[in-house]
């Protein structure tokens, strides 16, 4: 083959090649165009229901005894025997001997007023005695010129008298004293400190210790004062009051009590009513209710009828939700609160909200109404 012929089948093979790509350029298929926009939003929704709730309000006290004595010595004298109960954190019950005083010196007491008396009467019948022979004589010697009250001895038999009288009052306050030389316990209660010794001598109205009742002890509660119209407040007998619940912090104990005094005075520090809850049996139980502990209490308040239980979750600002609608787009609706708990808020239904509706729970910064959404529970898209 002459070279020309080869250098011409050469350029005729190259030029058949670039032809054929250009072709198969030309055909291949064009990719389609993608939406590069945001995909919807995932969101969580709660569905409300219009019922009647009752408010609670949160708050937190501090324990006191109900009733609070200082025990003391009504009379004087050595302590003979101290109670085995009277000792810091002793149970006692009323009526119990805590201490007994010696009792020969307030014994001799009574033997004395018992001889007073008996000398007293023995004084007052012989001077009735001198009565009746002087009224025999000033029978007999009617002289209008002498007083007859002095003459028949009226002013000695009246001293006679108020001396008998005088010493049965004396013979009664010995064998008072007598009795009180065993000093009891008022009520039950539970012993916060004592201050005696078997031996130790004691004058009266010595202080001995300190008791406190047992039976039921009382929670100062402060709350704020445009809350006390949200719970029922005690009658002046104490009833009728709303029922609380008191936890210790801390612990899984938990007690009843109920609202039985309004204080007539704001809280000096934070300007707060103050109620008095009575909790009964505090000392019972494993964990058992102490005076001076600081409580969480959770009182009961009134009913609200035909309203809707909003999650806080929920709120966009201060009163405003996103409603979702049918279409899966944002509405935003203005609520009136009636009441802001501390999880939830409560709504009259038909006032911003009606029973049914859907609202988001899922936070939206950047929401505007009628963004579309999809629904975390099923994927499904809304309009974007």
């Amino acid at each position: 083959m002459k070279p020309w012929t080869k250098v011409l089948l050469f350029v005729g093979i190259v030029g058949l090649g670039i032809v054929i790509m250009m072709g198969l350029v030309k055909t291949r298929p064009q990719p389609g165009k993608t939406d590069t926009g945001p995909a919807a939003p995932l969101v969580e929704t709660v569905t409300l229901d219009a019922a009647t709730h009752r408010i609670e309000v949160d708050a937190t006290g501090s324990v006191q005894a109900a009733r609070d004595v200082l025990i003391t010595a009504e009379v004087g004298g050595r302590v003979a025997a101290v109670g085995s109960n009277f000792v810091p954190g002793g149970r006692v019950a009323a009526g119990e001997v805590l201490v007994q005083l010696e009792p020969e010196r307030l014994e001799l007491a009574v033997a004395r007023a018992k001889a007073e008396l008996a000398r007293a009467r023995s004084e007052l019948a012989l001077e009735q005695g001198r009565v009746e022979v002087a009224e025999r004589e000033w029978t007999l010697f009617d002289d209008s010129n002498r007083n007859g009250a002095l003459a028949r001895r009226e002013p000695q038999l009246a001293a006679a008298q108020a001396n008998v009288q005088a010493a049965e009052a004396q013979l009664r306050e010995a064998r008072l004293n007598l009795e009180r030389s065993g000093v009891v316990a008022p009520f039950d209660g539970v012993i916060q400190s004592e201050a005696v010794e078997a031996g130790q001598v004691i004058n009266a109205g010595q202080q001995l210790g300190r008791l406190l009742g047992s039976e039921r002890f009382r929670v100062q509660v402060s709350i704020p004062v445009d809350r006390l119209q949200w719970i029922d407040l005690p009658d002046a007998a104490g009833q009728g009051g709303a029922k609380a619940q008191i936890r210790q912090p801390n612990t899984r104990s938990q007690r009843q009590g109920r609202v039985v005094r309004v204080l007539g005075d704001l809280d000096p520090e934070g300007r707060m009513a103050r109620v008095l809850v009575e909790v009964p049996d505090p000392l019972e139980g494993p964990t058992p209710l102490l005076v001076g502990a600081f409580v969480d209490v959770h009182l009961l308040g009134r009913q609200l009828d035909n309203t809707l239980a909003v999650p806080r979750a929920a709120l966009v600002g201060q009163d405003s939700v996103w409603r979702l609608t049918e279409d899966l787009t944002l509405e935003r609706r203005q609520l009136k609160i009636v009441w802001r708990g501390r999880d939830t808020v409560f709504v009259p239904a038909g006032d911003g909200l009606d029973a049914g509706d859907r609202i988001v729970l899922t936070r939206l910064p950047l929401a505007v109404d009628g963004m579309g959404v999809r629904l975390a529970e099923s994927g499904t898209d809304g309009d974007a």
